[in-house]
């Protein structure tokens, strides 16, 4: 098994950066992007996931993505990318590219649509994680999207296989699941949450730390509730919490990536807007936006 040791605190699942008509990925855009969410303290950066809107991106677009995140990250933080798709050869050249662009592990999802049992997905990620023999490989559990399940035994069935698997981020809305993830996989494993409304009871639980979709935008905030709570001040990570808590609360849920893309602009990061059919923010949800500034 490979070492899960730089695999801790806080990864931004970052958007991704296109130009003003959402044609193009910008690379001034995405450089500029990955600056600020490294001066905003966050512990690594985790590109072309859910919040990323990897579905809707071209493989060439993931794969010069990546090169890009590499050359300007400069490795001062961990990079991962999400090289998820439907087809297990299309997420193999996926992830054979984001090894050549000096990536430092690569996560993928359970293939979405059509329902798969624990043989099939068994396949699917120990052939992905062959191919890149030697490079970190995290499993992405998301089923509420991808409609498949990861299971700890799965997971562990996996890793057995694949001695590149070395952990799991869990986007889903069990914490009950977080816990029997934590004690299936124990310490050698490491272990993300990727929904930001479980953020502390997680790290209560024993997350190593946190893929978070809104550290895309507030990163300060995300950083700044994991300090506290390994600093042992845990009630004000809780303040910090409910501070998160009310700001995804007040995100309009139909247009939410839209609206995370909107408040970088507002905070002088202009990233271009999501991709058509996800759904614009209009000029008075914009409006709104103001007052949920740090």
């Amino acid at each position: 098994m490979g070492s899960a040791a730089p695999f801790r605190g806080v990864f931004a699942a970052m958007v991704t950066p296109f130009t003003d008509d959402g044609r193009a990925l910008s690379e001034t855009r995405l450089r500029a992007y990955c600056d600020f969410l490294i001066d905003k303290g966050v512990s690594g950066l985790f590109a072309f996931g859910t919040t990323g809107e990897w579905p809707l991106l071209a493989e060439s677009e993931r794969a010069s993505g990546s090169r890009i995140i590499v050359q300007q990250v400069r490795k001062r933080v961990p990079v991962i990318a999400h090289v998820g798709a439907h087809e297990t050869g299309q997420v193999i050249r996926l992830a054979v590219e984001a090894r050549e662009a000096g990536v430092d592990a690569v996560s993928l999802v359970s293939p979405p649509f059509f329902s798969l049992d624990d043989d099939a997905l068994f396949d699917h990620f120990t052939a992905v994680a062959r191919a890149v023999a030697g490079l970190p490989v995290f499993l992405y559990n998301i089923p509420e999207f991808a409609g498949n399940d990861i299971s700890p035994q799965l997971f562990l069935r996996v890793a057995g296989k694949a001695d590149n698997v070395i952990g799991l981020k869990h986007s889903g809305d069990s914490l009950a699941r977080i816990l029997e993830y934590r004690r299936a996989m124990g310490a050698g494993f490491s272990l993300f949450n990727g929904n930001d409304s479980l953020a502390l009871p997680a790290l209560h639980e024993g997350v190593d730390g946190l893929v978070s979709g809104n550290a895309s935008t507030r990163p300060e905030l995300l950083v700044a509730l994991y300090a506290l709570f390994h600093e042992g001040k845990h009630g004000e990570a809780a303040q910090k919490q409910r501070v998160l808590d009310d700001f995804i609360a007040s995100l309009d849920s139909s247009c939410e990536l839209s609206s995370l893309k909107a408040l970088l602009a507002l905070r002088g990061m202009p990233v271009g807007d999501v991709r058509l059919p996800l759904k614009h923010l209009g000029s008075e949800g914009r409006e709104a936006l103001r007052r949920l500034l740090p």
